[in-house]
C-alpha cells in the first residue's frame, strides 16, 4: 500500500523532494547566510506505522512524507525563514520550539529547539524544520530517541 501511495503522493504535489527543495532553497537563500536544506521522504515502513497510529489509509493525513530541514546560523535567521517560506506556502505553524521548548524527561537538560511548519504544495502537505546549527546535534539526538520509542525503529 505506501509504495502506491508515495507515487500517488508525488503526482498530486507534482514534483519529487529534490526539485521541492531546490525551491525551498531559492526562496531562502537571500534571507539568510548559507544554509543548509536537506531532506527526506518518509520510509515506506515508517508511513505504514504511521498511518496505523493515526487510523487512516489516506497518504494525505499525513504532514511529513517529505521533510525539509532547513539549518541556518541564528534564532533571528529562523524566524526570517519561516516568514518567507509561509508567504510563499499556505500553511501553518505545527511548533515553535525555541518560544516552548520541548523537554526531554528521559534526558535531562535536553531541549528540542526548531520551528516546525506544515506547508501546502498543490494542495498537498509537506513539513519544513526551521533550526540553528547549534540546536541540530541536539535535535538529531533527541528525535532519534523518539523515534525509536514510537515507531520501534
Amino acid at each position: 500500500m505506501p509504495t502506491e501511495d508515495i507515487s500517488l503522493y508525488r503526482h498530486h504535489i507534482g514534483c519529487d523532494i529534490n526539485t521541492l527543495v531546490a525551491e525551498v532553497y531559492d526562496l531562502v537563500k537571500d534571507v539568510t547566510k548559507c544554509p543548509q536544506v536537506s531532506s527526506r521522504v518518509k520510509d515506506l515502513e515508517t508511513l505504514r506505522k504511521k498511518m496505523v497510529l493515526k487510523n487512516t489509509h489516506d497518504i494525505f493525513s499525513i504532514d511529513d512524507v517529505y521533510g525539509i530541514r532547513i539549518i541556518v546560523t541564528s534564532i533571528d535567521e529562523v524566524y526570517a525563514v519561516l516568514e518567507r517560506i509561509s508567504r510563499v506556502f499556505e500553511g501553518f505553524l505545527d511548533h515553535d520550539y525555541f518560544k516552548n521548548a520541548k523537554a526531554c524527561p528521559s534526558v535531562d537538560g535536553k531541549f528540542l529547539r526548531l520551528v516546525q511548519f506544515v506547508a501546502y504544495k498543490n494542495k498537498v502537505p509537506f513539513e519544513v524544520q526551521v533550526t540553528t546549527a547549534s540546536c541540530h546535534e541536539t535535535n538529531e539526538s533527541l528525535h532519534a530517541r523518539y523515534h525509536r520509542r514510537k515507531y520501534g525503529s
